[in-house]
Order: structure tokens, then C-alpha cells, then sequence
């Protein structure tokens, strides 16, 4: 059965996924934008963008998105060499994340961090509880890690951009990438470590052993609880990395369960006004007119609406029964003087 809930998934963006697309996007420009103070604001103008894009596609329920504190996490502590081969954030893409906030604080865009903790630890959390809710969410990222949070209801989209194709990660395209399920890819990284993020894994280990260990054993708990039934050599290789495997699935896990205290489910709406003042500060005037076309818009359906509430109100007066039937200036005058605070009725009798 389809709850209110489901009508339109949720959107859940790996917000440094989109800034870094966007700053490395721009670079070949003979000439990068800059703000007053002469920040880059390459970066947070393409972020800015892809974010308009996705509210005004309509096609989701609301959008969250999601940072990274710092590289201090507790990945980092339990492994001081976890990302360590990865290059330094540009110094001039690293303004921008702050401005990337303020963006969407002025905005009214939900978005959240916690420190300690990763990026993909909060959308694991939000997606949890989102499903729980009954909604539908699209997590937006190229990140991999994050296909272990796909399922029915959660669905992974990868490769954003003009150039790059779209792709929908649903539990059939984790299993054809990985050849397991969503649950195993933190097992499969663990084993096979993860240049990426320079986790090593079991030396000499083999996809095709891995996957058959996974499809018999089902965790890598489950294959270190089973060991003596393996046969050797692979019984020797697990027994010598057990404590890797270990350090290595607790690295490779995204947290679900995160304190991040009552998330934010309602619809997103814009405060233009707000906007507007940070757009012009930063000085992306490009967004500014469409915006305040989009004011007009809002306030010429308003003051329709309004004047369609006044017509029901005159037209409910009319035919009440044991009433007496007043005059009342036209919807527009109405509107405009408001005189309906003069307006004396004859009580129910």
C-alpha cells in the first residue's frame, strides 16, 4: 500500500561530491569568477546551479545535503593512513565550502554535518530514517561506498553532469558491479581493500574467491567464525589478516545510526528574499533575475488565490440558511480596503 509519504523521494546530495564537480568543471575558464573580496566563486556558482536545477525539476519531496566535517573522522583514528594518498583540497576550493553553506542556509535548504564523522555516515542516517518514514530517497553521489545503502526504497544516482550519463544504482546494478548484494559491498572493499581510500586488502585475494566466500558466508564476521572450514591455502591468508578484516569492515560500514536529533522531512521552500541578499553579496547576478522572476510568479498565484478564497466566503454567505444576506464590495476592493471587519452579520438563530 502507498503511503503520503511515498508519493516523491527524498534527495540526498554528498554536498563535497557536488562542489568538487563543480570547481574541477570549471577550471579549463581563462577566467574564474570571483566575489568582492576576490574568493573564487566558481565552485559554489555551479553548486548553486545544480541545486536550482534539481528544486526545479519538481520531482522530489524535498533536498538535503550533506558535508564532511573535516578529515579527522573516526576512520582516520582507527586507521591514520585511511585517504592518505589523496591529493590536498584546493586552496581556493576551500572558501567555497563555507560559502556552499551559506548558500544553502540562505536558501532555507536543509543540510547537515557531524563532526567525526563522514558525509556518507549522515545520508546513511537520513536515508535509515527516511525509510522508516515510508519515503522513497535518491542519494546523489559517485562515491561507491554508497551503494550499501541501496535497497527497495533507495537508490543511488551516479555521474551528474552535461557530459557524463546518468546512472540509477538500484540493487540489481550493485549486484552487477560487485556480484553481491547492497549489504556485502562494506565486505567486499574489506577484503579486496580500496585504492581510493588506501585500505589494503588480503594480499593474493581474488574477486572470484571472495564473491564465493560472501555468497557461502554472508559477512566477513560469518567467514572469520567459519575459518576451520575453509580449505587451505585460503584458511591460512584469512587466519593471518583476521585483525585487517576486522579494522577494514568497521572502516568500510556506513554509520546509520548517527545522533543527529529531528531531521528535517518537510517540503523545501525557498526564502527568495534571503537568497537574493546572499546571491547579490557574492555577487552571482546571473541567479538574481530569475529569482525575483519567480517572486512575481508566487505573489501574482497568491493574490489570485486570494481573491478566489474572497469569492467562496462571499458565496458561503449567500447560502447559509437563517442568515441574512449582506452586501459586500467586489473581491478586489475587498482586498484592497479590507473592509470585511466591517461587515455586521445576523447571528444563527
Amino acid at each position: 500500500m502507498t503511503t503520503k509519504n511515498e508519493t516523491k523521494p527524498i534527495l540526498l546530495i554528498d554536498g563535497y561530491h557536488l562542489l568538487h564537480k563543480g570547481y574541477y568543471g570549471t577550471l579549463k575558464r581563462k577566467k574564474l569568477s570571483r566575489n568582492k573580496d576576490g574568493v573564487p566563486i566558481n565552485a559554489v556558482y555551479t553548486f548553486a546551479a545544480n541545486i536550482f536545477k534539481f528544486i526545479n525539476s519538481n520531482k522530489y519531496h524535498s533536498i538535503i545535503v550533506t558535508f564532511d566535517v573535516d578529515k579527522e573522522s573516526f576512520r582516520k583514528q582507527l586507521y591514520p593512513n585511511y585517504k592518505a594518498k589523496r591529493k590536498e583540497t584546493p586552496a581556493d576550493l576551500v572558501p567555497q565550502m563555507q560559502l556552499a553553506r551559506q548558500f544553502l542556509s540562505a536558501a532555507n535548504i536543509t543540510w547537515y554535518e557531524q563532526e567525526n564523522y563522514e558525509g556518507d555516515d549522515v545520508i546513511g542516517t537520513i536515508a535509515r530514517i527516511a525509510n522508516k518514514l515510508g519515503y522513497q530517497v535518491r542519494i546523489l553521489s559517485n562515491d561507491k561506498d554508497t551503494f550499501q545503502l541501496v535497497n527497495e526504497k533507495t537508490y543511488v544516482i551516479t555521474n551528474i553532469s552535461k557530459k557524463a550519463e546518468t546512472h540509477v544504482i538500484t540493487p540489481k546494478e550493485v549486484y552487477e558491479q560487485f556480484f553481491c548484494t547492497p549489504e556485502q559491498v562494506a565486505d567486499v572493499k574489506a577484503m579486496l581493500g580500496d585504492t581510493s581510500d588506501n585500505i589494503k586488502g588480503i594480499r593474493y585475494m581474488r574477486h572470484k574467491q571472495v564473491y564465493m566466500l560472501l555468497k557461502k558466508y554472508k559477512s566477513v564476521e560469518n567467514i572469520i567464525d567459519n575459518i576451520n572450514d575453509l580449505s587451505e591455502p585460503l584458511k591460512t591468508s584469512i587466519s593471518e589478516n583476521k585483525d585487517l578484516l576486522i579494522l577494514n569492515k568497521k572502516i568500510t560500514t556506513i554509520l546509520t545510526n548517527l545522533k543527529l536529533g529531528r531531521i528535517n522531512f518537510k517540503p523545501t521552500r525557498i526564502t527568495y528574499y534571503k537568497l537574493i541578499k546572499f546571491l547579490k553579496a557574492q555577487e552571482m547576478y546571473s541567479f538574481v533575475r530569475p529569482i525575483r522572476k519567480k517572486i512575481e510568479e508566487i505573489s501574482n498565484f497568491k493574490t489570485i488565490n486570494d481573491q478566489s478564497t474572497t469569492k467562496q466566503f462571499i458565496k458561503t454567505q449567500i447560502d447559509l440558511k437563517n442568515t441574512k444576506q449582506i452586501k459586500v464590495p467586489k473581491p478586489n476592493n475587498a482586498l484592497k480596503h479590507n473592509k470585511f471587519k466591517n461587515y455586521k452579520q445576523k447571528r444563527f438563530s
